[in-house]
């Protein structure tokens, strides 16, 4: 199950980096071109920092102590702290963020199905469910298929990001599908983390602060910089179509 879980997970990588630079091979970036290459570097870092250190603390705090974990949670928030980083280091401004969120939203479609494809192995299960449409995982016990509720929700910002895009590209396009289009990265950590709190109260996690896990406050800290950098941005003049990044 978990070889199954790789494979998707490569699959997931592929696809939201071919995505990524098909949408934006012609786009301008807010990064100067002599500090792309260590942009891209901080931003893997920080990925793969902030993926292995929430993920095993959370199989910590399952008893699980034996094995490393990794988290598209913890992905986001430390690539996140490591981007924000480096922008108010070198004095940068503006969203770098925003013409990720495509392949962003389809990696994540991708790697939780792989996550569903690994059943228990993987941790990420649900908690037991009496639903149609639960699943039994190989245990005899029907459960909450949460992969695919987080799956399904990421399909539909898909859909949406790519919609605002091609609307901001449009010569007619309006202040506001500009301004969507600019600030895509905030909406969709703002969206990724409001729908992932609702999911983690369907997960067997150990709970840390009354009913809330981990990951649950991990999800209130990024849907409050969502709403900060939001509102930082609100009153700012809208984006011009080639500004979307």
């Amino acid at each position: 199950m978990l070889t199954s879980h790789l494979w998707f997970d490569l699959a997931a990588y592929v696809a939201a980096a071919a995505l990524t630079l098909g949408l934006n091979r012609a786009e301008r970036s807010p990064v100067p071109a002599q500090l792309k290459t260590r942009y891209l570097l901080i931003l893997t870092q920080g990925v793969i920092l902030g993926s292995l250190l929430l993920g095993t603390l959370n199989l910590y705090l399952l008893g699980v102590t034996n094995v490393f974990g990794k988290s598209i949670l913890g992905a986001i928030c430390g690539g996140i702290l490591a981007v924000e980083a480096f922008k108010s280091y070198y004095g940068i401004h503006g969203s770098t963020g925003a013409r990720l969120v495509p392949g962003l939203a389809l990696g994540i479609v991708i790697g939780r199905i792989g996550c569903f494809s690994a059943g228990l192995e993987d941790h990420t299960h649900g908690v037991p469910s009496t639903l149609p449409w639960a699943v039994d995982f190989g245990d005899g016990v029907p459960r909450h298929p949460v992969q695919l509720y987080e799956s399904g929700v990421m399909l539909l910002v898909l859909v949406t990001a790519l919609t605002l895009r091609w609307r901001a590209g449009r010569t007619t396009a309006g202040r506001l599908s500009r301004w969507l289009a600019g600030n895509a990265f905030y909406l969709f950590v703002l969206c990724y983390a409001l729908q992932r709190f609702a999911w983690e109260f369907l997960k067997p996690y150990a709970p840390l602060l009354g009913q809330l896990n981990l990951f649950h406050l991990a999800c209130l800290a990024l849907a409050g910089y969502g709403l900060v950098m939001l509102r930082e941005t609100g009153d700012s003049p809208a984006l011009s179509a080639g500004d979307a990044r």
